[in-house]
């Protein structure tokens, strides 16, 4: 229901003549009590007094809750149309008009406020040490919706340096003393508003197109090119919307922090999971399609596979190369050294066909080549005169 400004207006109007009535009624029941003992009951005369203070404090307290159920009504309006559901301050209110309804019929009975108060310092003491927890829990459930720090639907992360609370959770009820969280393993959880405020750092998670964002961190050796793991993860239908980025790199292992998105905390635990296998299954993907060399590396294109080869420098690498382009092989020099030179082969794949068949293959094609160009080298060396 939405609280327009005119109903607002129309029940402080109503508040104040139910105010006027209360004071109207006070007097002429004052006026009704004398004249009937004058006339009636002229034996209790000397009761006049107390009745009347009797019946004023009947007359105050049937106008104060009438008033304060009009109160309530109105905030619980107010929080309709601002979408916060408050408990506690209904609660607030009715023990404020019952502290003011207190005040009123001990004055109308000539008792002191200030004498009770102070003859009853050491009780005060003890019933503020008995009323803390209370008041705390129910002052924090307050502000923290007035505010706007909490808020219904909100997904936090709650970690309590006092109590061992430690959790990711959505909001689904803040009350006067206690707040709930559905937690990601679909727990619901009740947390004292002083702890979930007072002793706790909140982390709430952003939220944008109907989804929450929630960082991940995960690791991946670092023998294989971290570009090609993600672009391989990128594949996958739930980074499509998701952001990769290299958090860091030690030389022996690089982490990779996952921006993923959900809209139920009860998603969270799957997503989690499912995001760690895919980066997985990227890592091997790409593992095996990469081979490195040194500082360098070559990726493996689907319908290859890359091996690498050493033969002496005594035949010249250029007419190796020459040779096996001609035979129909995928070779490069890939280095150099004082005795050996490096070759580079590009074995096809056939599913039909043994891959450990082919790299048979291609490595004594090779060195065929090799053999065959050594032996035309060394027999034309020996017919020189």
């Amino acid at each position: 229901m939405v609280q327009t400004p005119g109903q607002g207006r129309h029940l402080f109007t109503k508040v104040l003549w139910q105010m006027l009535l209360g004071l109207l009624l006070v007097i002429a029941a004052g006026f009704l009590i004398n004249f009937s003992l004058k006339q009636y009951f002229p034996q209790y005369l000397s009761y006049a007094p107390l009745v009347r203070e009797i019946v004023w404090s009947l007359i105050v307290l049937i106008i104060g809750l009438w008033i304060a159920s009009h109160l309530v009504a109105y905030a619980e309006r107010r929080f309709a149309r601002t979408r916060k559901d408050l408990y506690g301050l209904t609660l607030l209110i009715r023990i404020a008009v019952y502290i003011v309804l207190l005040a009123v019929i001990l004055s109308i009975f000539h008792i002191s406020i200030a004498g009770i108060l102070a003859g009853s310092a050491v009780g005060g003491v003890v019933l503020g040490f008995a009323i803390h927890t209370f008041a705390s829990n129910l002052l924090t459930g307050i502000f923290a919706t007035a505010s706007g720090a909490l808020n219904y639907g909100d997904v936090v992360y709650v970690n309590s340096w006092v109590w061992n609370v430690n959790t990711v959770g959505q909001i689904v009820e803040i009350k006067a003393l206690f707040s709930k969280m559905l937690t990601q393993d679909g727990a619901l959880i009740s947390i004292p508003n002083s702890v979930l405020l007072g002793s706790s750092a909140l982390v709430e998670y952003a939220h944008e197109d109907n989804s929450y964002i929630y960082p991940v961190e995960t690791m991946v050796n670092a023998d294989v090119p971290m570009e090609l793991v993600i672009t391989e993860a990128k594949k996958a239908s739930l980074f499509q919307h998701c952001d990769i980025f290299i958090q860091s790199r030690n030389g022996f292992n690089n982490t990779l922090h996952l921006m993923l998105r959900f809209q139920n905390v009860t998603e969270l635990n799957g997503r989690i999971d499912e995001a760690n296998r895919i980066i997985d299954a990227a890592y091997w993907k790409a593992k095996n399609g990469v081979t490195l060399y040194g500082p360098s590396y070559f990726a493996r294109v689907p319908d290859s596979y890359p091996v690498l080869l050493g033969l002496p420098i005594d035949v010249p690498s250029a007419r190796i190369l020459d040779t096996a382009r001609k035979q129909g092989l995928k070779v490069n020099l890939v280095n150099k050294t004082n005795a050996m030179n490096t070759f580079l082969l590009q074995v096809g794949v056939d599913d039909g066909k043994d891959l450990a068949q082919s790299i048979e293959a291609a490595n004594l094609a090779l060195e065929q080549i090799y053999g065959q160009l050594k032996d035309e080298t060394t027999t034309a060396a020996a017919q020189k005169p």
